[in-house]
This record gives C-alpha cells, sequence and structure tokens, in this order.
C-alpha cells in the first residue's frame, strides 16, 4: 500500500520518465535532421517518446465510507490510468490529489510509461537547437509522433467516454496529449511561455489595455517591497 511519504518519489518519477522521453524525441529529430536517421520503430512501441502514466490500483473495502467531494474520489475497484504532461507544472497539484487518495482508499499508486506518445512540436517550443529548416511536416509525421486531433478531445468530461475491455478507468479529466494541447494554446494566444502562466488569464481584445497592465507591472517590479519577482510578456521576459 503506498503511503503519503512515497508521493514525491511518485512524482520525481513521473518527472523523471517525462524528461527521458521529452530527451529521447529531440535527441532522434536530431539525428533524422542532419542525416535521415528514422526512429527505430520498436522502441517507439517499447515507449521511447512516451508520456509517463499514473496508475491507481484501487482494491475495494466495503467498510470504507466514500467521500462526499466531487474530487480525489474512486467510486469502483479496479485499475485507474491517466497520461501525463510537464508533470513538473504540476507538482503541486498532483501532491494534493495523491494524499486525498491514499488517506481515504487502500491503494497502490506506480509509474509506467503510457501508450501516448509525445507529439514532436510540443518539445520544439522555445527552443532554437532544433531547426525543422527544410524539412517537411508531412515527412517528419512519417516518423514522429505528431498532433492528431482525433485523439485530442472531452469525452471523458463530457461523459461521452466508454471504457474498452480490459483497459483502466480513467483517472482524470484529461490525459497527456490534451493537457499539452492545451498548454500549446496558451503560449500561442499569451505569447509567453506556458511555465510562468499563473492561475488566472484575463483576455483583452484592447491594446491599450495591456500596455496599461505592463505599465502597472513595471511599476510595482521597481517597489522596494515588491510581493512580485518578474514580468513574462509576449517577446520579452525579465525576472528580477
Amino acid at each position: 500500500m503506498t503511503r503519503i511519504e512515497d508521493i514525491p518519489r511518485v512524482i520525481e518519477s513521473l518527472c523523471r520518465m517525462y524528461d527521458e522521453s521529452v530527451a529521447n524525441l529531440r535527441s532522434a529529430l536530431a539525428r533524422y535532421l542532419k542525416s535521415g536517421e528514422r526512429p527505430d520503430r520498436h522502441a517507439r512501441a517499447e515507449g521511447l517518446f512516451a508520456y509517463p502514466e499514473l496508475r491507481i490500483e484501487y482494491r475495494y473495502n466495503p467498510a470504507e465510507i466514500i467521500p462526499a467531494r466531487s474530487f480525489g474520489r474512486l467510486n469502483h475497484p479496479g485499475l485507474y490510468a491517466t497520461s501525463i504532461a510537464r508533470p513538473y507544472l504540476f507538482r503541486k497539484y498532483l501532491a494534493e490529489q495523491l494524499t486525498y487518495l491514499i488517506e481515504d482508499y487502500d491503494v497502490e499508486v506506480s509509474v509506467g510509461r503510457s501508450r501516448s506518445e509525445i507529439p514532436y512540436p510540443y518539445v520544439l517550443d522555445g527552443t532554437d537547437d532544433l531547426r525543422l529548416d527544410g524539412a517537411q511536416a508531412l515527412d517528419l509525421a512519417l516518423w514522429f509522433p505528431s498532433t492528431e486531433l482525433a485523439h485530442i478531445g472531452d469525452e471523458i468530461a463530457d461523459g461521452e467516454w466508454m471504457q474498452p475491455p480490459d483497459a483502466p478507468r480513467p483517472l482524470s479529466l484529461f490525459d497527456g496529449p490534451r493537457v499539452d494541447f492545451s498548454l500549446a494554446r496558451l503560449r500561442h494566444y499569451t505569447g509567453t511561455p506556458s511555465e510562468h502562466t499563473q492561475r488566472y488569464l484575463l483576455f483583452t481584445n484592447y491594446v491599450r489595455y495591456v500596455d496599461e497592465f505592463v505599465r502597472w507591472a513595471v511599476d510595482e517590479l521597481k517597489r522596494p517591497d515588491s510581493p512580485y519577482r518578474g514580468l513574462s510578456a509576449s517577446g520579452v521576459s525579465r525576472v528580477t
């Protein structure tokens, strides 16, 4: 049975496995762009570019009192799983949710490689060392995982997901590819790294509002007693 003190180890395993897959994908892309070397399909089948997967095995106890909350809750015995994107961004959230499950249920938590691969565009954002000049997206999609909108949806959140035979139950409303897609949209619309996104977003189509926000932020950063550490804006990142 997994204990509360095991949670940091679980999250570190997710981060390590994710970093390994990203490094594998970037190295394979570099070799392909340099010499045309294609990634080994057998290695891909073994999870060379795969998202890490968080797994929860729940051994049902009829004497357990099921919490009334709508989150951190298991209703049926069996295996639950979900692929995880950018686990280092969600450390606090993952730790909080795992704490609820471990405290209230008899569960075994483990980490493995999922069947979902990281699309290659997601490891290129914000980098300059991998240049795709001259490379055709169609050719890359033949040999590397790419963004397939058909595999990105809201079926679980919408209550339309149907469990295939012998498949684990979903552990979260959104899996790795869906989360990565949303993070890419954040970067696209804000012009800033997804790592700099905080809890709230304010959308506006008036440039003068944005200019005023930036002016206010700069003034706040200049204050000796400012609670803020930096300003991230489109095209520039300033950290004090």
